[in-house]
């Protein structure tokens, strides 16, 4: 069933479709306070960052203007559009986005590519028709603030060494974190940790942007929990502070190589039901994009060749690290238990503690002397209870018993972008990875 999308120039934007199961949303330059859509699937405050006056003014070019409607478009219909009720076999969905761009012809040219790519990052078909707009880019003020880097920040583990290892070598850094509401916690979470580090850091410039964006659900679209498409509007939010930066700032994602892998940890795994949110293949499939539509504002993860626990073990020795690793979540799972139900939350376990994301954290962990089994609501090695991503590890251990099996998986990817050499240091990284896991889960 055919899901058709249509991204509003501007209030004097009169295009329309009258086809079924057709929704709206605002270009980001368009104040909400003034639109006219009356059941926009997206809520955002973006065009709040673009208007203001002093710290975190936004400004940028057309090209990632473009990138950045296109991308919230995908979120917004990836978050409300069900699998189950609009899937193929309730999975893979055919999406048809209409997207008004003020470089018409560079999108076209890459039209296949980016179609391909957030094919390869969800799972679903995807159909991208762009038109030119009609009226000029608008014209933002300048930014006074220009950090050396702008860093990814979920409020997780690894972005947080990721900003300790970028604001130790640089004087300036923006953090981009994202939010939805909800009770998983992640705002208060992401702007108490990045008080901590602007406090270790007083002589440092740290600007931390927090945006809000939230898919809008409606008697059609219910709403959907997998989020595969999630990073795509990440990298867009950050790409707007970047490029306001300057042109050639870069954007860090700091991900450790296992989990930016994933491989299927069982065959029933496989394709689109394991997400590929910092996988290489979607990093350097949009970098070419990027490249070919003149933008230069390039992602990149320092830490693909890493391990969890080799992360931590290369910031050990950074004290303030180590005393607020405990701080940061992992979670895939915050707010599924009711942890988060309590009006405080001194002592409350954040972390589930059996999902995939939690199970790599804890082996990092345990690999350094850090890990703690109180510190989680759940603990695997709970015989009483049953957890399928612990099951799934062990299958996995068995499955990637030497680098030639890993290396197949790896390989049913598709073409990459990469050199064989960073092909093999990603197989022998994914290898050390899971050995890491293995270590954890035989001690008992």
């Amino acid at each position: 069933m055919k899901v058709t999308v249509i991204l509003k120039e501007n209030n004097r934007d009169l295009f329309s479709l009258a086809e079924e199961n057709t929704f709206y949303l605002d270009s980001i330059f368009t104040d909400p306070k003034t639109s006219k859509l009356k059941n926009s699937i997206v809520e955002h405050d973006i065009y709040s960052f673009l208007t203001k006056k002093k710290d975190f003014k936004l400004c940028p070019n057309d090209l990632i203007g473009d990138f950045s409607n296109i991308a919230i478009a995908v979120y917004a219909i990836d978050q409300t559009c069900n699998r189950a009720k609009f899937g193929y076999y309730g999975w893979s969905r055919y999406i048809n986005l209409h997207i008004p761009v003020y470089n018409c012809k560079k999108w076209n040219d890459v039209k296949e590519e980016l179609e391909n790519t957030l094919s390869f990052l969800s799972g679903d078909k995807w159909i991208l028709n762009f038109r030119e707009c009609l009226e000029p880019f608008p014209n933002f003020l300048t930014s006074a603030f220009s950090p050396k880097k702008v860093c990814l920040f979920s409020g997780g583990m690894d972005s947080f060494i990721g900003i300790c290892d970028l604001i130790s070598k640089n004087d300036s850094l923006a953090t981009v974190s994202h939010h939805k509401g909800g009770n998983s916690g992640e705002l208060s979470l992401q702007k108490k940790i990045t008080t901590q580090l602007s406090e270790n850091n007083k002589t440092k410039n740290i600007l931390p942007y927090n945006f809000y964006v939230q898919g809008k659900k409606n008697d059609i679209l219910t709403g959907e929990k997998t989020q595969r498409a999630r990073s795509i509007l990440f990298l867009a939010l950050a790409s707007l502070v970047a490029n306001t930066s300057s042109k050639t700032t870069s954007i860090v994602i700091p991900e450790n190589g296992l989990i930016s892998l994933n491989l299927p940890l069982t065959p029933a795994r496989g394709g689109s039901h394991s997400t590929k949110t910092t996988h290489p293949k979607f990093i350097s499939s949009l970098n070419t994009i990027f490249k070919k539509i003149g933008i230069k504002n390039m992602i990149e993860n320092p830490y693909r060749f890493l391990t969890k626990g080799e992360m931590l073990t290369k910031v050990n020795s950074n004290k303030f690290v180590i005393e607020n690793i405990n701080s940061t979540l992992s979670c895939s799972k915050p707010g599924y238990y009711e942890q988060w139900t309590s009006k405080s939350d001194i002592g409350i376990k954040k972390q589930c503690g059996h999902c995939v994301p939690c199970i790599i954290r804890r082996a990092s962990l345990y690999s350094n002397g850090l890990d703690k089994s109180d510190e989680y609501v759940k603990n695997v090695f709970n015989t009483d209870e049953k957890y399928d991503d612990y099951n799934a590890f062990k299958i996995a251990i068995g499955r990637f018993s030497n680098v030639e099996k890993i290396k197949l998986t790896f390989l049913k990817s598709g073409h990459m972008n990469i050199s064989e050499n960073e092909i093999k240091k990603y197989i022998k990284m994914y290898d050390r990875g899971l050995k890491e896991v293995r270590k954890f889960i035989l001690q008992k």
